[in-house]
């Protein structure tokens, strides 16, 4: 078992059947830490479960099962108690317009719940998982950093939108005398629910990507994310935000390396960008949820490094390698497609 230096308190997670809170909720019970998983219901404690599998993960004594609803508020009230620190990782990630409501209720309301709350019961620390689409771009520079403060552009999604709405909810809670941090990782690479989140991008190269864009932009472990997370509530700091980038990588290097991974072929033609939009614009017109929309056709020909600095110099830390990473998850998928 590793140090626990949380000693007996309390700790909450919420999003604990996500891709960050379930390898946060294993992490800190790996220390021997006091966790309560706030899940919508038994599905999402089974979703949960299936991941620990992966991980051959059976170190399940000190986590209790909490059920509730992130945008109910006294679900989120009667979660906090006996609670010392509060890690929310709960969120929703879209970029289809038609989406707007679920993500305001999850990642803005949802959030609202969480510092009234959390002010309420008068817990010890929140960490908060924002996300870089809560970050502008620089006027100045090419990369971007924490001071880079959020712009509505005509290329502004509902997702980037309800993050940054989000993030000033704990700034409000900040100013309210909550003691908080906050963490903005990029694209988060890691093992999980292969129909999800960035483990669903191993599904869709395995079966087969022909086309790749020319864009670019930053990646990170799932475990760079907890560990910096969890150190950052154990450290003195607090009314930060930190932007947890690993590497930038460009997107015909990232496919290529998942499809080495479990070896299939790398996609090879390039697509333009009229080419792209086009699509999206046909798939808007023929479905209400449709793969790619006009926001992420633009995403991917953008390019964006994200600056890690202030997180590497405040924590001494080093990020893993991303394409290493990728590697180690493509075994970890083959090994559950065998056939």
């Amino acid at each position: 078992m590793e140090q626990n230096l949380f000693g007996n308190k309390q700790i909450l997670v919420t999003g604990a059947s996500g891709l960050v809170g379930v390898h946060l909720v294993m992490q800190l019970a790996r220390e021997g830490c006091n966790v309560t998983a706030f899940v919508r219901n038994e599905s999402s404690k089974h979703k949960a479960y299936t991941l620990f599998a992966l991980y051959n993960f059976t170190n399940t004594d000190t986590i209790s099962w909490q059920y509730g609803d992130i945008t109910n508020y006294i679900d989120v009230y009667e979660a906090m108690k006996h609670i010392d620190y509060v890690f929310h990782c709960a969120g929703f990630v879209s970029f289809n317009t038609a989406d707007y409501q679920t993500l305001y209720d999850i990642n803005v309301l949802g959030t609202k719940h969480i510092v009234d709350a959390a002010l309420e019961r008068g817990i010890t620390k929140l960490c908060h998982v924002s996300s870089v689409a809560a970050i502008g771009k620089s006027k100045t520079s090419d990369s971007i950093d924490e001071s880079c403060e959020f712009d509505i552009t005509k290329h502004t999604g509902a997702y980037h939108l309800t993050k940054y709405c989000g993030e000033m909810e704990v700034w409000r809670g900040i100013a309210e005398g909550l003691d908080a941090v906050i963490v903005n990782p990029n694209v988060i690479i890691g093992a999980g629910n292969w129909n999800s989140s960035s483990s669903a991008l191993f599904g869709t190269v395995a079966k087969g990507m022909k086309y790749y864009t020319t864009g670019s932009t930053g990646y990170i472990s799932v475990h760079d994310v907890v560990q910096c997370m969890i150190a950052l509530m154990q450290a003195d700091i607090s009314g930060q935000r930190y932007i947890l980038s690993a590497q930038t990588i460009d997107f015909r290097t990232l496919f290529t390396a998942i499809a080495h991974s479990l070896g299939v072929a790398p996609p090879s033609k390039p697509i333009k960008p009229w080419q792209l939009q086009l699509v999206a614009r046909i798939l808007q017109m023929v479905t209400r949820k449709p793969k790619i929309t006009l926001h992420t056709a633009h995403t991917a020909f953008s390019h964006s490094h994200y600056d890690n600095t202030k997180i590497t110099e405040t924590l001494h830390y080093s990020f893993r390698d991303v394409l290493e990473e990728i590697e180690r998850i493509g075994g970890i998928y083959r090994g559950k497609h065998k056939n």
